[in-house]
Protein backbone atom coordinates (compact mmCIF):
# COMPACT_ATOMS: atom_id res chain seq x y z
CA UNK A 1 0.00 0.00 0.00
CA UNK A 2 1.43 3.25 -0.88
CA UNK A 3 0.44 5.20 2.76
CA UNK A 4 2.31 2.80 4.58
CA UNK A 5 5.24 4.31 4.09
CA UNK A 6 4.11 7.68 5.65
CA UNK A 7 3.05 6.24 8.48
CA UNK A 8 6.37 4.48 9.24
CA UNK A 9 8.40 7.49 8.66
CA UNK A 10 6.43 9.45 10.86
CA UNK A 11 6.54 6.94 13.91
CA UNK A 12 10.03 5.96 13.58
CA UNK A 13 11.25 8.85 15.13
CA UNK A 14 9.19 8.26 18.69
CA UNK A 15 11.73 5.26 18.93
CA UNK A 16 14.92 6.82 18.10
CA UNK A 17 17.39 9.01 20.34
CA UNK A 18 16.69 12.06 18.04
CA UNK A 19 13.60 14.43 18.58
CA UNK A 20 10.54 14.19 16.78
CA UNK A 21 10.68 15.42 13.03
CA UNK A 22 8.75 18.72 12.90
CA UNK A 23 5.82 19.58 10.48
CA UNK A 24 8.21 20.70 7.66
CA UNK A 25 10.13 18.13 7.57
CA UNK A 26 7.81 15.41 7.54
CA UNK A 27 5.83 17.00 4.68
CA UNK A 28 9.14 17.07 2.82
CA UNK A 29 9.30 13.25 3.19
CA UNK A 30 6.10 13.17 2.15
CA UNK A 31 6.34 15.12 -0.86
CA UNK A 32 9.63 13.12 -1.78
CA UNK A 33 7.43 10.25 -1.77
CA UNK A 34 4.80 11.01 -3.67
CA UNK A 35 4.77 14.73 -4.47
CA UNK A 36 2.28 14.49 -7.03
CA UNK A 37 -1.11 14.00 -5.11
CA UNK A 38 -3.18 16.85 -3.91
CA UNK A 39 -4.34 17.38 -0.08
CA UNK A 40 -7.64 16.51 -1.01
CA UNK A 41 -6.53 13.16 -2.76
CA UNK A 42 -4.25 12.61 0.25
CA UNK A 43 -6.43 13.30 2.64
CA UNK A 44 -9.02 11.57 1.35
CA UNK A 45 -6.36 8.44 0.40
CA UNK A 46 -6.26 8.26 4.27
CA UNK A 47 -8.10 5.78 6.44
CA UNK A 48 -9.30 7.03 9.73
CA UNK A 49 -6.99 4.77 11.90
CA UNK A 50 -4.48 6.18 10.08
CA UNK A 51 -5.75 9.41 10.89
CA UNK A 52 -6.08 9.17 14.60
CA UNK A 53 -2.39 7.65 15.03
CA UNK A 54 -1.31 11.13 12.96
CA UNK A 55 -3.40 13.17 15.61
CA UNK A 56 -2.24 10.46 18.79
CA UNK A 57 1.32 11.10 17.32
CA UNK A 58 1.13 14.84 17.16
CA UNK A 59 -0.44 15.04 20.92
CA UNK A 60 2.90 12.91 22.04
CA UNK A 61 5.02 15.08 20.71
CA UNK A 62 4.04 18.32 22.06
CA UNK A 63 3.77 16.89 25.63
CA UNK A 64 7.47 15.13 25.19
CA UNK A 65 8.26 18.29 24.24
CA UNK A 66 6.73 20.23 26.93
CA UNK A 67 8.25 17.65 29.21
CA UNK A 68 12.13 18.59 27.68
CA UNK A 69 11.34 22.04 28.29
CA UNK A 70 10.26 21.42 32.21
CA UNK A 71 13.63 19.36 32.61
CA UNK A 72 15.47 21.91 31.16
CA UNK A 73 14.10 24.43 33.20
CA UNK A 74 14.49 22.48 36.38
CA UNK A 75 18.11 21.50 35.44
CA UNK A 76 18.61 24.78 35.67
CA UNK A 77 17.00 26.34 38.83
CA UNK A 78 19.14 23.10 40.23
CA UNK A 79 22.17 24.74 38.72
CA UNK A 80 21.38 28.25 39.96
CA UNK A 81 20.91 26.62 43.36
CA UNK A 82 23.58 25.24 43.58
CA UNK A 83 25.92 27.63 42.54
CA UNK A 84 24.49 29.81 45.48
CA UNK A 85 25.43 27.56 47.79
CA UNK A 86 29.14 27.22 46.80
CA UNK A 87 29.01 31.35 46.69
CA UNK A 88 27.69 30.79 50.01
CA UNK A 89 30.14 28.52 51.20
CA UNK A 90 32.31 30.41 50.03
CA UNK A 91 31.36 33.71 51.86
CA UNK A 92 30.84 31.57 55.10
CA UNK A 93 34.45 30.43 54.91
CA UNK A 94 35.39 33.77 54.29
CA UNK A 95 33.52 35.39 57.01
CA UNK A 96 35.05 32.45 59.49
CA UNK A 97 38.50 33.59 58.39
CA UNK A 98 38.11 36.78 59.29
CA UNK A 99 36.47 36.23 62.35
CA UNK A 100 39.70 34.11 63.38
CA UNK A 101 42.32 36.57 62.08
CA UNK A 102 40.31 39.45 64.22
CA UNK A 103 40.26 36.97 67.12
CA UNK A 104 43.80 36.94 67.10
CA UNK A 105 44.45 40.42 66.31
CA UNK A 106 42.49 41.06 69.60
CA UNK A 107 44.03 38.72 71.69
CA UNK A 108 47.20 40.78 70.43
CA UNK A 109 46.37 43.82 71.25
CA UNK A 110 45.53 43.05 73.86
CA UNK A 111 48.51 41.19 74.85
CA UNK A 112 50.52 44.32 73.82
CA UNK A 113 48.79 46.38 76.13
CA UNK A 114 49.25 44.08 79.09
CA UNK A 115 53.27 44.33 78.14
CA UNK A 116 52.98 48.13 78.43
CA UNK A 117 50.68 48.41 81.78
CA UNK A 118 53.34 45.78 83.05
CA UNK A 119 56.31 48.06 81.60
CA UNK A 120 54.78 50.85 83.17
CA UNK A 121 54.17 49.46 86.79
CA UNK A 122 57.77 48.34 86.96
CA UNK A 123 58.77 51.68 85.85
CA UNK A 124 56.76 53.55 88.83
CA UNK A 125 57.76 51.07 91.34
CA UNK A 126 61.09 51.10 90.22
CA UNK A 127 60.98 55.22 89.89
CA UNK A 128 59.48 55.36 93.61
CA UNK A 129 62.37 53.05 95.31
CA UNK A 130 65.08 55.46 93.00
CA UNK A 131 63.56 58.17 95.03
CA UNK A 132 63.44 56.49 98.56
CA UNK A 133 67.04 55.54 97.98
CA UNK A 134 68.29 59.02 96.77
CA UNK A 135 66.96 59.74 100.23
CA UNK A 136 68.90 57.51 101.88
CA UNK A 137 72.03 57.91 100.13
CA UNK A 138 71.83 62.01 101.19
CA UNK A 139 71.13 61.24 104.81
CA UNK A 140 74.29 59.12 104.98
CA UNK A 141 76.35 61.97 103.28
CA UNK A 142 74.46 64.36 105.88
CA UNK A 143 74.93 62.62 108.57
CA UNK A 144 78.67 61.60 107.92
CA UNK A 145 79.28 65.48 107.48
CA UNK A 146 76.96 66.47 110.88
CA UNK A 147 78.61 63.56 112.70
CA UNK A 148 82.24 64.36 111.75
CA UNK A 149 82.29 68.13 112.73
CA UNK A 150 83.01 69.26 116.40
CA UNK A 151 82.42 72.91 118.05
CA UNK A 152 81.04 74.51 120.93
CA UNK A 153 78.45 77.42 121.83
CA UNK A 154 76.57 78.33 118.74
CA UNK A 155 77.64 75.78 116.75
CA UNK A 156 76.51 72.88 119.30
CA UNK A 157 73.30 74.63 118.85
CA UNK A 158 73.04 74.25 115.19
CA UNK A 159 74.37 70.82 115.18
CA UNK A 160 71.98 69.61 117.47
CA UNK A 161 68.81 71.26 115.32
CA UNK A 162 70.42 68.82 112.42
CA UNK A 163 70.71 66.01 114.06
CA UNK A 164 67.58 66.53 115.03
CA UNK A 165 66.67 66.74 111.75
CA UNK A 166 68.27 63.91 110.94
CA UNK A 167 67.09 61.59 113.01
CA UNK A 168 63.56 62.76 112.31
CA UNK A 169 64.42 62.03 108.39
CA UNK A 170 66.01 58.54 109.44
CA UNK A 171 62.54 57.71 111.19
CA UNK A 172 60.47 58.67 108.69
CA UNK A 173 62.33 56.29 106.58
CA UNK A 174 62.42 53.12 108.56
CA UNK A 175 58.98 53.36 109.27
CA UNK A 176 57.03 50.15 107.01
CA UNK A 177 56.61 51.44 103.22
CA UNK A 178 54.60 50.05 100.57
CA UNK A 179 54.31 50.27 96.98
CA UNK A 180 51.73 48.61 95.12
CA UNK A 181 53.16 46.48 92.08
CA UNK A 182 50.57 45.38 89.94
CA UNK A 183 51.71 43.21 87.19
CA UNK A 184 49.89 41.31 84.73
CA UNK A 185 50.70 37.42 84.34
CA UNK A 186 49.49 35.70 80.74
CA UNK A 187 49.83 32.25 79.68
CA UNK A 188 47.83 30.93 76.44
CA UNK A 189 47.64 27.83 74.64
CA UNK A 190 45.46 27.33 71.59
CA UNK A 191 42.48 25.75 71.72
CA UNK A 192 42.86 23.81 68.69
CA UNK A 193 45.47 20.84 70.47
CA UNK A 194 43.95 18.43 71.61
CA UNK A 195 42.82 17.61 75.80
CA UNK A 196 44.60 21.75 75.98
CA UNK A 197 42.71 24.00 77.65
CA UNK A 198 42.80 28.11 77.09
CA UNK A 199 44.57 28.87 80.15
CA UNK A 200 43.13 32.03 82.53
CA UNK A 201 45.31 35.55 82.42
CA UNK A 202 45.86 35.91 86.43
CA UNK A 203 46.53 39.48 87.14
CA UNK A 204 48.43 39.23 90.61
CA UNK A 205 48.80 42.67 92.98
CA UNK A 206 51.13 42.29 95.05
CA UNK A 207 52.19 44.27 98.17
CA UNK A 208 55.54 45.00 98.27
CA UNK A 209 56.78 46.34 102.43
CA UNK A 210 59.51 46.56 104.00
CA UNK A 211 57.73 44.52 107.03
CA UNK A 212 55.56 41.84 105.68
CA UNK A 213 54.82 40.41 102.41
CA UNK A 214 50.68 39.41 102.66
CA UNK A 215 50.38 36.37 100.69
CA UNK A 216 46.80 35.29 101.97
CA UNK A 217 45.46 37.20 98.49
CA UNK A 218 47.14 33.96 96.56
CA UNK A 219 44.41 31.74 97.96
CA UNK A 220 41.68 33.74 97.24
CA UNK A 221 43.27 33.94 93.63
CA UNK A 222 43.70 30.39 93.59
CA UNK A 223 40.45 29.67 94.08
CA UNK A 224 38.59 32.28 91.83
CA UNK A 225 40.54 30.73 88.80
CA UNK A 226 39.62 27.25 89.83
CA UNK A 227 36.35 28.57 89.44
CA UNK A 228 36.88 30.42 86.11
CA UNK A 229 38.32 27.06 84.94
CA UNK A 230 35.46 24.92 85.94
CA UNK A 231 32.96 27.39 83.49
CA UNK A 232 35.54 26.89 81.02
CA UNK A 233 35.12 22.90 81.17
CA UNK A 234 31.41 22.98 81.66
CA UNK A 235 31.70 25.12 78.31
CA UNK A 236 33.80 22.81 76.17
CA UNK A 237 31.54 20.15 77.64
CA UNK A 238 28.36 21.37 76.25
CA UNK A 239 30.02 21.58 72.73
CA UNK A 240 30.49 25.13 71.97
CA UNK A 241 33.64 26.67 69.91
CA UNK A 242 36.43 27.23 72.27
CA UNK A 243 38.70 30.16 71.17
CA UNK A 244 42.07 31.22 72.49
CA UNK A 245 40.96 32.87 75.62
CA UNK A 246 42.83 35.33 78.04
CA UNK A 247 41.06 36.33 80.70
CA UNK A 248 42.45 38.78 83.26
CA UNK A 249 41.78 38.89 87.08
CA UNK A 250 40.81 41.56 89.31
CA UNK A 251 42.21 40.90 92.65
CA UNK A 252 40.25 42.83 95.55
CA UNK A 253 38.45 45.01 93.17
CA UNK A 254 35.21 46.17 92.30
CA UNK A 255 33.40 46.83 88.94
CA UNK A 256 33.36 50.36 88.92
CA UNK A 257 31.05 51.51 86.37
CA UNK A 258 30.73 55.24 84.79
CA UNK A 259 29.24 57.52 87.63
CA UNK A 260 26.22 59.67 86.29
CA UNK A 261 26.74 63.23 86.15
CA UNK A 262 23.63 65.28 85.99
CA UNK A 263 23.78 67.34 82.60
CA UNK A 264 23.08 71.26 83.97
CA UNK A 265 22.85 72.75 80.69
CA UNK A 266 24.47 73.08 77.06
CA UNK A 267 24.70 75.30 74.74
CA UNK A 268 25.73 76.27 71.20
CA UNK A 269 25.46 75.02 67.38
CA UNK A 270 27.44 74.40 64.38
CA UNK A 271 27.23 78.02 62.51
CA UNK A 272 28.92 80.75 62.23
CA UNK A 273 26.28 83.29 63.94
CA UNK A 274 27.18 85.30 66.94
CA UNK A 275 26.32 82.36 69.27
CA UNK A 276 27.17 79.88 67.03
CA UNK A 277 30.28 77.41 67.76
CA UNK A 278 31.93 75.07 64.90
CA UNK A 279 34.90 72.60 66.72
CA UNK A 280 35.10 74.49 69.93
CA UNK A 281 38.77 73.46 71.37
CA UNK A 282 40.46 74.69 74.67
CA UNK A 283 38.06 76.53 77.55
CA UNK A 284 39.11 79.31 80.41
CA UNK A 285 37.06 79.65 83.04
CA UNK A 286 37.96 83.10 84.90
CA UNK A 287 37.42 83.35 89.10
CA UNK A 288 34.19 85.31 88.21
CA UNK A 289 32.19 83.05 86.20
CA UNK A 290 33.36 83.95 82.60
CA UNK A 291 34.44 81.48 79.76
CA UNK A 292 36.60 81.83 77.47
CA UNK A 293 36.11 78.88 74.39
CA UNK A 294 38.11 78.75 71.52
CA UNK A 295 35.84 78.93 68.39
CA UNK A 296 37.97 76.72 66.24
CA UNK A 297 36.14 76.75 63.04
CA UNK A 298 35.43 80.26 63.00
CA UNK A 299 38.83 81.38 64.39
CA UNK A 300 37.61 83.25 67.28
CA UNK A 301 37.81 83.49 71.04
CA UNK A 302 34.07 83.43 72.26
CA UNK A 303 33.23 85.08 75.74
CA UNK A 304 30.19 83.89 77.79
CA UNK A 305 28.35 83.64 80.89
CA UNK A 306 28.22 80.34 82.96
CA UNK A 307 24.59 80.05 80.64
CA UNK A 308 25.62 80.83 77.22
CA UNK A 309 24.94 83.90 76.81
CA UNK A 310 27.55 85.87 74.47
CA UNK A 311 29.71 88.53 76.08
CA UNK A 312 32.04 89.24 73.95
CA UNK A 313 34.08 88.06 70.75
CA UNK A 314 37.98 88.09 70.34
CA UNK A 315 39.32 87.88 67.06
CA UNK A 316 43.07 88.12 65.59
CA UNK A 317 43.88 91.58 63.62
CA UNK A 318 45.24 90.87 60.22
CA UNK A 319 47.31 92.71 58.20
CA UNK A 320 46.02 91.34 54.68
CA UNK A 321 43.53 92.20 52.95
CA UNK A 322 40.46 89.92 52.66
CA UNK A 323 41.45 88.80 55.93
CA UNK A 324 43.45 85.39 54.53
CA UNK A 325 45.71 85.30 57.09
CA UNK A 326 42.13 85.29 59.94
CA UNK A 327 40.97 82.25 58.12
CA UNK A 328 44.28 80.59 58.30
CA UNK A 329 44.37 80.39 61.50
CA UNK A 330 44.08 77.75 63.83
CA UNK A 331 43.37 78.25 67.05
CA UNK A 332 44.16 75.95 70.48
CA UNK A 333 43.71 76.87 73.62
CA UNK A 334 43.02 80.08 75.69
CA UNK A 335 43.85 81.44 79.10
CA UNK A 336 42.97 84.63 81.01
CA UNK A 337 45.09 86.00 83.72
CA UNK A 338 44.01 88.10 86.53
CA UNK A 339 45.24 91.25 84.59
CA UNK A 340 43.03 91.07 82.04
CA UNK A 341 45.44 89.94 79.59
CA UNK A 342 44.50 86.80 76.52
CA UNK A 343 46.90 84.11 75.87
CA UNK A 344 46.04 82.11 72.77
CA UNK A 345 47.59 79.42 71.58
CA UNK A 346 47.63 79.16 67.67
CA UNK A 347 49.01 75.57 66.20
CA UNK A 348 49.13 77.04 62.36
CA UNK A 349 51.26 80.17 63.31
CA UNK A 350 53.60 78.20 66.16
CA UNK A 351 53.04 81.32 68.36
CA UNK A 352 51.86 82.30 71.37
CA UNK A 353 49.34 85.47 70.79
CA UNK A 354 48.90 88.16 73.92
CA UNK A 355 45.86 90.04 73.47
CA UNK A 356 44.46 92.92 75.62
CA UNK A 357 41.09 92.48 77.35
CA UNK A 358 39.26 94.33 74.55
CA UNK A 359 41.11 91.86 71.69
CA UNK A 360 44.02 94.38 70.78
CA UNK A 361 46.80 92.07 69.78
CA UNK A 362 49.92 93.10 72.39
CA UNK A 363 52.92 90.57 71.77
CA UNK A 364 53.60 87.55 69.87
CA UNK A 365 56.12 84.62 71.14
CA UNK A 366 56.84 82.14 69.44
CA UNK A 367 56.16 81.77 65.39
CA UNK A 368 59.83 83.14 64.04
CA UNK A 369 61.74 84.77 62.41
CA UNK A 370 64.21 81.40 62.57
CA UNK A 371 67.53 81.70 63.51
CA UNK A 372 69.66 78.59 62.53
CA UNK A 373 66.38 76.44 62.90
CA UNK A 374 65.39 77.99 66.45
CA UNK A 375 62.82 80.51 66.45
CA UNK A 376 62.97 83.78 68.07
CA UNK A 377 61.78 83.42 71.29
CA UNK A 378 62.18 79.46 71.47
CA UNK A 379 58.70 78.80 71.22
CA UNK A 380 58.40 76.19 68.25
CA UNK A 381 54.89 74.37 68.52
CA UNK A 382 52.93 75.52 71.82
CA UNK A 383 49.95 73.72 72.57
CA UNK A 384 48.07 73.97 75.84
CA UNK A 385 48.12 77.48 78.01
CA UNK A 386 47.08 77.75 81.60
CA UNK A 387 47.46 80.86 84.65
CA UNK A 388 49.49 79.56 87.29
CA UNK A 389 48.88 80.44 91.36
CA UNK A 390 51.60 83.29 90.83
CA UNK A 391 49.13 84.87 87.22
CA UNK A 392 51.82 83.24 84.97
CA UNK A 393 50.95 82.00 81.90
CA UNK A 394 52.73 78.12 81.23
CA UNK A 395 52.46 76.91 78.02
CA UNK A 396 53.46 73.50 76.98
CA UNK A 397 54.99 73.15 73.99
CA UNK A 398 55.30 69.92 71.98
CA UNK A 399 58.07 69.99 69.94
CA UNK A 400 60.61 71.25 72.72
CA UNK A 401 58.89 69.25 75.45
CA UNK A 402 58.80 71.87 77.81
CA UNK A 403 56.79 73.97 79.92
CA UNK A 404 57.46 77.60 79.73
CA UNK A 405 55.96 80.27 82.14
CA UNK A 406 56.17 83.63 81.21
CA UNK A 407 55.29 86.69 83.99
CA UNK A 408 54.05 89.26 81.19
CA UNK A 409 53.65 93.22 81.64
CA UNK A 410 50.06 94.04 82.23
CA UNK A 411 49.32 96.92 79.98
CA UNK A 412 52.25 95.66 77.11
CA UNK A 413 51.99 92.32 77.49
CA UNK A 414 56.13 92.33 77.29
CA UNK A 415 58.22 89.82 78.65
CA UNK A 416 59.42 90.11 82.09
CA UNK A 417 60.51 86.88 83.61
CA UNK A 418 60.63 83.18 81.87
CA UNK A 419 61.19 79.50 83.65
CA UNK A 420 61.81 76.92 81.23
CA UNK A 421 60.73 73.73 83.22
CA UNK A 422 62.48 70.74 80.98
CA UNK A 423 61.45 66.63 80.94
CA UNK A 424 58.53 65.90 79.24
CA UNK A 425 57.64 63.98 76.13
CA UNK A 426 55.40 65.91 73.70
CA UNK A 427 53.43 68.10 76.49
CA UNK A 428 50.11 68.65 75.23
CA UNK A 429 47.71 70.86 77.07
CA UNK A 430 48.48 71.76 80.84
CA UNK A 431 46.04 73.05 83.88
CA UNK A 432 46.84 74.47 87.28
CA UNK A 433 44.83 75.27 90.23
CA UNK A 434 44.83 78.61 91.38
CA UNK A 435 44.29 77.53 95.45
CA UNK A 436 46.64 74.29 95.58
CA UNK A 437 49.46 75.43 93.11
CA UNK A 438 49.56 71.76 91.56
CA UNK A 439 49.64 71.64 87.95
CA UNK A 440 48.69 68.87 85.35
CA UNK A 441 50.45 68.44 81.95
CA UNK A 442 49.28 65.52 79.61
CA UNK A 443 51.73 63.53 77.43
CA UNK A 444 51.21 62.33 74.34
CA UNK A 445 52.48 58.43 73.36
CA UNK A 446 54.41 57.64 70.89
CA UNK A 447 55.43 54.49 68.91
CA UNK A 448 58.94 53.81 70.82
CA UNK A 449 57.15 52.65 73.66
CA UNK A 450 55.85 56.22 75.31
CA UNK A 451 52.94 55.81 77.14
CA UNK A 452 50.45 58.55 77.42
CA UNK A 453 50.29 60.14 80.60
CA UNK A 454 49.45 62.87 82.48
CA UNK A 455 51.70 64.05 85.54
CA UNK A 456 51.10 66.33 88.27
CA UNK A 457 53.31 68.95 89.42
CA UNK A 458 54.09 70.88 92.39
CA UNK A 459 54.39 74.50 92.88
CA UNK A 460 58.71 73.74 92.52
CA UNK A 461 57.76 71.99 89.38
CA UNK A 462 58.51 68.50 91.35
CA UNK A 463 56.69 65.91 89.87
CA UNK A 464 54.05 63.98 92.57
CA UNK A 465 52.51 61.89 90.63
CA UNK A 466 51.84 60.06 87.37
CA UNK A 467 48.43 59.27 86.08
CA UNK A 468 47.15 56.90 83.40
CA UNK A 469 49.53 54.49 83.10
CA UNK A 470 48.90 51.57 85.86
CA UNK A 471 45.75 50.28 85.91
CA UNK A 472 45.67 49.47 89.74
CA UNK A 473 45.60 53.50 90.30
CA UNK A 474 42.75 53.83 87.84
CA UNK A 475 41.92 53.70 84.03
CA UNK A 476 44.74 53.42 81.73
CA UNK A 477 44.67 57.08 79.38
CA UNK A 478 44.32 56.42 75.62
CA UNK A 479 44.69 59.92 74.16
CA UNK A 480 44.28 62.56 76.97
CA UNK A 481 42.82 65.56 75.97
CA UNK A 482 41.39 68.54 78.27
CA UNK A 483 42.06 68.65 81.61
CA UNK A 484 41.74 70.48 85.37
CA UNK A 485 41.96 70.49 88.81
CA UNK A 486 39.55 71.23 91.13
CA UNK A 487 40.36 72.46 95.15
CA UNK A 488 40.61 69.24 96.70
CA UNK A 489 43.46 68.32 94.25
CA UNK A 490 41.17 65.96 91.97
CA UNK A 491 42.41 65.51 88.58
CA UNK A 492 39.93 65.53 85.87
CA UNK A 493 40.59 64.29 81.84
CA UNK A 494 39.25 64.04 79.05
CA UNK A 495 40.12 60.67 76.94
CA UNK A 496 39.34 59.88 73.51
CA UNK A 497 39.77 55.96 73.75
CA UNK A 498 37.71 53.16 72.45
CA UNK A 499 34.41 55.53 73.53
CA UNK A 500 35.58 59.05 74.81
CA UNK A 501 35.01 60.18 78.68
CA UNK A 502 36.12 62.13 81.19
CA UNK A 503 38.11 60.62 84.21
CA UNK A 504 38.90 61.50 87.26
CA UNK A 505 42.29 60.62 89.72
CA UNK A 506 41.48 61.62 92.95
CA UNK A 507 44.08 63.00 95.15
CA UNK A 508 43.73 59.68 97.62
CA UNK A 509 42.32 56.48 95.72
CA UNK A 510 41.96 54.91 92.27
CA UNK A 511 40.91 56.84 89.64
CA UNK A 512 37.49 56.26 87.91
CA UNK A 513 35.09 56.98 85.13
CA UNK A 514 32.74 59.52 85.83
CA UNK A 515 31.07 60.54 82.32
CA UNK A 516 31.17 58.21 78.88
CA UNK A 517 28.23 59.00 77.74
CA UNK A 518 26.97 61.90 75.02
CA UNK A 519 30.62 62.64 74.41
CA UNK A 520 31.97 63.25 70.81
CA UNK A 521 35.71 64.41 70.67
CA UNK A 522 35.63 66.64 74.05
CA UNK A 523 38.88 68.99 74.16
CA UNK A 524 38.99 71.40 76.60
CA UNK A 525 37.75 70.94 80.66
CA UNK A 526 37.16 74.18 83.00
CA UNK A 527 36.06 74.07 86.55
CA UNK A 528 33.51 77.58 87.26
CA UNK A 529 33.79 78.64 90.60
CA UNK A 530 30.09 77.25 91.82
CA UNK A 531 32.23 73.31 90.77
CA UNK A 532 30.51 72.99 87.37
CA UNK A 533 31.85 71.03 85.31
CA UNK A 534 32.52 72.73 81.32
CA UNK A 535 33.09 70.07 79.11
CA UNK A 536 33.46 71.25 74.88
CA UNK A 537 32.20 68.77 72.87
CA UNK A 538 33.90 69.66 69.81
CA UNK A 539 32.43 67.26 66.85
CA UNK A 540 28.77 68.37 68.31
CA UNK A 541 29.84 71.80 68.37
CA UNK A 542 28.35 72.75 71.68
CA UNK A 543 29.38 73.37 75.42
CA UNK A 544 28.11 70.99 78.20
CA UNK A 545 28.15 72.01 82.00
CA UNK A 546 27.69 68.85 84.24
CA UNK A 547 27.68 68.57 87.96
CA UNK A 548 31.06 68.70 89.12
CA UNK A 549 31.02 64.72 90.80
CA UNK A 550 34.05 64.98 93.07
CA UNK A 551 32.79 68.17 94.82
CA UNK A 552 29.49 66.90 95.59
CA UNK A 553 31.39 63.74 96.89
CA UNK A 554 33.71 65.57 99.12
CA UNK A 555 30.50 67.44 100.57
CA UNK A 556 28.60 64.47 101.53
CA UNK A 557 31.76 63.20 102.89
Amino acid sequence: MSTGSPVSNKTSPSTSPQPPLSSSAQSDIEGHEDPKPTPAAFSFSLPCWATQALCDLARCETDLRRLREQQVTEAQMVGRGVERALLGAQREEGRLLERVEQDHRDLQLRLEQVQRDNGAAIRVGQRLVDQRLYKVIKLRELIKICGGGGGDGNKDREGDLKRDQLLKGVAELVLPWEVSLALKRVSFKPSAQPNTHASCSSRVSRSLSMSVIDNSSQKRLNHFTSGRQNSLNENRLRGERSEPALLELEEDAESLGPEEVRLIRQFGKQGSGRADLTLPSGVHATPQGQLFLVDCGNARVQVTDAHGNVLQHVTSPTNDLGGSSRRCRNYFDVAVNAKGLIALSCAAERALLILSRHGRLLQTFGGGPYIAGVPRDELEAPRGVTVTQRDEFLVADIRKGTLTALKLEPKTGSRLERTVVTGFHRPYLVSACLHTGLVAVSERGSEMGQEPCVKILGPGWDTLRILGVCSSLGPVLSCPWGLCIDKNGSVLVADWGEKHRVLIYPSEGAGRVILSDGLSSPRGLALLPNDLLVVSDSMHHCVKIYQNCSSVNSRMK
